[in-house]
C-alpha cells in the first residue's frame, strides 16, 4: 500500500515479509515529527490562553500602551529658574484702594507677597497721590525707587474688573478668624464688610473688602498678605493652567500692564511649573509695618531682602 504520491514514497508491503531497514527509519522519523509537532502546538496553546486572537494579536501593541503609561508616570517637569516682580493696583475710578507686591521665585518655586496702603508714603507723596496724579507705570516706578529693586511688571485694574477676573479664577478657601460687621464711611469708596468667621469660599469682591479692612481697619498688612497668598497658592493650578490662554485673554482685556504677549508666551515652562498641583510651593509673607502711614525701616529692610533678584 502507498501512503505518498512522489519520489520517496513509504510502501506497506501487502506480503507478510519483514519491512526493510529503510522503510524502519523513515517511520520512526516521521513519528518523532508528528510527536514533536503536537508538543510544539501545545505549548503555544498554553501560552495564549488556546486564544486564537490573542495568539495573532502583535505583542507590542499591549507593551507600546505601558510604555506611553509609564513615560506619563514619570515625566519631569521642565527646569526653570530666575525670578519676576509684578506689582498690582486696584482702584475705585482714580481713587487707588491698594497695591500688592508679589515675587514668583522659580529658583525655588514660590511666592512672595507683601501688601501695601494706598496712604504708604514714598518721599512726601503717598501712592494714592502718585496714582491718581501721573498713573500705575509711575507707581511702579517710585516702588521701584523706594524698595530698591525693579518690579518687572505693573497691573492697574479696576475693582469691578479684578473681581470678574478673580471669580473666573475660581473662589479661595480662607478660615475667618472672627466675625466680621464692618462698613466704612469715611473714605471716598465706601464699603460694608460682613463675613461669619470659620472656613469661608472668598470671591472677588470678599477679596477686595477684606484687603481693604485688614490694612486700613486693622492695620495688618500681614493679614492682607496672608490672604492674596492663599489666593496664589490655590488659583494657580492645574485646571486654570489648561485654560491659560482665554484667561491670559481676559486679563488683558479687562487691565492696563505692560505684560505683553510675548511674555506671556515666553514664560510658557514657568506656568507649567507654577500651575501644576504636584509642585511643592513656598510662600513667603512680607510682613509690612507701619510708622503712621510710612513703613518702619526694619519693614522696609525686609521687604527689600524678600523681593530682591
Amino acid at each position: 500500500m502507498r501512503i505518498f504520491k512522489n519520489r520517496g514514497d513509504i510502501y506497506f508491503s501487502k506480503s507478510n515479509k519483514e519491512k526493510s531497514t529503510e522503510q524502519k527509519i523513515l517511520i520512526i522519523a516521521l513519528a518523532v515529527i508528528i510527536i514533536f509537532t503536537m508538543i510544539f502546538v501545545l505549548a503555544l496553546s498554553i501560552k495564549n490562553d488556546f486564544s486564537v486572537r490573542k495568539f495573532f494579536e502583535p505583542e507590542n501593541l499591549k507593551v507600546t500602551g505601558q510604555m506611553i503609561a509609564d513615560e506619563g508616570q514619570t515625566e519631569e517637569l521642565p527646569e526653570v529658574s530666575g525670578k519676576r516682580n509684578f506689582i498690582t493696583l486696584v482702584h475705585k475710578d482714580d481713587e487707588l484702594l491698594f497695591a500688592a507686591l508679589v515675587q514668583v521665585d522659580m529658583d525655588n518655586i514660590s511666592y512672595k507677597a507683601a501688601m501695601l496702603k494706598a496712604s504708604t508714603e514714598i518721599d512726601g507723596n503717598n501712592l494714592k497721590e502718585i496714582y491718581k496724579s501721573s498713573g500705575a507705570e509711575n507707581v511702579k516706578k517710585a516702588v521701584d525707587t523706594y524698595i530698591g529693586t525693579a518690579f518687572d511688571y505693573y497691573i492697574s485694574m479696576e475693582a469691578s474688573d479684578f473681581e470678574e477676573l478673580y471669580n473666573e479664577l475660581g473662589s479661595v478657601n480662607y478660615p475667618i478668624l472672627n466675625d466680621i460687621k464692618y462698613r466704612e464711611n469715611d473714605s471716598p469708596v465706601s464699603y460694608t464688610l460682613k463675613i461669619k468667621s470659620g472656613e469661608q469660599n472668598i470671591n472677588g469682591k470678599h477679596f477686595i473688602n477684606l484687603a481693604r479692612y485688614y490694612l486700613d481697619a486693622e492695620n495688618s498688612s500681614s493679614q492682607a498678605s496672608e490672604l492674596l497668598l492663599a489666593g496664589l497658592s490655590q488659583q494657580l493650578n492645574s485646571e486654570n493652567l489648561n485654560r491659560s490662554e482665554q484667561l491670559f485673554r481676559t486679563f488683558v482685556s479687562l487691565s492696563d500692564t505692560n505684560i505683553s504677549v510675548r511674555d506671556f508666551s515666553l514664560a510658557g515652562d514657568r506656568l507649567s511649573v507654577i500651575g501644576n498641583d504636584m509642585a511643592a510651593r513656598g510662600v513667603y509673607n512680607a510682613q509690612a509695618e507701619y510708622d503712621g502711614n510710612k513703613l518702619t525701616d526694619d519693614s522696609l529692610k525686609k521687604i527689600k531682602g524678600y523681593f530682591v533678584k
